[in-house]
């Protein structure tokens, strides 16, 4: 990365959660047939494949994971935050699921900022930007924390108002505004809880709050464009806070809700330099091949006043395949 934007070359990069596993390519080497990738945001658009008619419906059935193997994950993170270890902790699982289209045919419909299909591996169509930078060097960070359904916003529900809410989302932003400081001259908050609404293929949607957090990069922030990047691996909306600590405790937690232990590229991050400008994505809305078949990983922000039913739920309600 830091050789490649040296020479300001586009490339394309992705990664893993624990940044064990990392592919860097010009973008100009990047074959169709293994890597497709759609960018829409801000400051870069681009796309290696062209849209196809879609063809049929998509439908997608979970066969969640039994509640009480979550609500053990859960009891763990939750003792964990009335120790005072965490204040706040991404507990995720692996969903097991029936689709009725290809992962290729996901990557031509499904509506999303962010696209990712690997091939034989694994697709993203995240909503999530992580960090982006423009020709300038004002990075900006988009933490994505509170999700309501559409059906209970409308019928007037404020629970992304609550308590439990406010304090996830602003643990999240302090967080990022933390992480940023560690790269940047200065470091402020540009936009603070506003909405995004997320269509569903049935039809339904999800509101979630973001908020949009910028710095200054130094003016030579092309040179060494690997090295700050991951100064803020993995992304705090993710993880939690305080980061070092509430890695630890995922790691622990979630040895019972992914058959292999582990998130794997699920909340890695991938992105595109396209020679001027910066962005990348956190790689949630994830669905992954694996032997036994297709598996939806998903999860939210446990905190002190996390109720394990309405967190269950949650990670079923993000389970779905925006393609309409």
């Amino acid at each position: 990365m830091n050789k490649l934007g040296q020479l300001a070359c586009p490339f394309l990069f992705f990664m893993d959660y624990k940044t064990e596993q990392c592919y860097v390519s010009e973008l100009s080497n990047i074959k169709e047939e293994d890597i497709r990738f759609q960018v829409k945001d801000a400051y870069i658009q681009l796309q290696n494949f062209a849209e196809k008619e879609l063809i049929v419906k998509s439908a997608i059935i979970p066969h969640p994971v039994d509640f009480e193997i979550y609500k053990s994950a859960f009891d763990r993170v939750k003792n964990e935050l009335l120790l005072g270890n965490s204040f706040l902790t991404n507990l995720t699982v692996e969903t097991p699921i029936t689709l009725n289209m290809g992962l290729e045919e996901v990557i031509f419909h499904a509506k999303a900022k962010y696209k990712l299909w690997v091939k034989d591996q694994f697709v993203c169509f995240s909503p999530e930007s992580f960090a982006s930078v423009n020709p300038e060097g004002v990075i900006s960070s988009f933490p994505m924390k509170g999700t309501l359904t559409a059906k209970e916003f409308e019928a007037g529900s404020t629970e992304l108002l609550a308590p439990k809410e406010y304090h996830e989302h602003t643990t999240i932003v302090d967080l990022i505004r933390n992480d940023l400081s560690k790269i940047c001259d200065k470091v402020w908050v540009e936009r603070f809880r506003y909405l995004d609404f997320i269509k569903k293929q049935n039809g339904e949607g999800l509101y979630q709050v973001s908020s949009e957090v910028s710095g200054q990069l130094p003016t030579d922030w092309k040179s060494n464009m690997g090295d700050w990047f991951m100064e803020l691996l993995p992304a705090g909306s993710i993880t939690g806070a305080p980061k070092a600590k509430t890695v630890e405790i995922i790691a622990a937690a979630e040895k019972s809700t992914y058959k292999n232990g582990e998130r794997g590229f699920y909340t890695g991050v991938f992105g595109i330099f396209d020679g001027e400008s910066f962005t990348s994505s956190v790689m949630i809305r994830f669905i992954e091949n694996q032997k036994q078949g297709l598996v939806y990983k998903s999860g939210g922000g446990i905190t002190h006043q996390s109720v394990a039913e309405k967190e269950y739920q949650e990670l079923i309600h993000k389970i779905y395949v925006p393609v309409f």
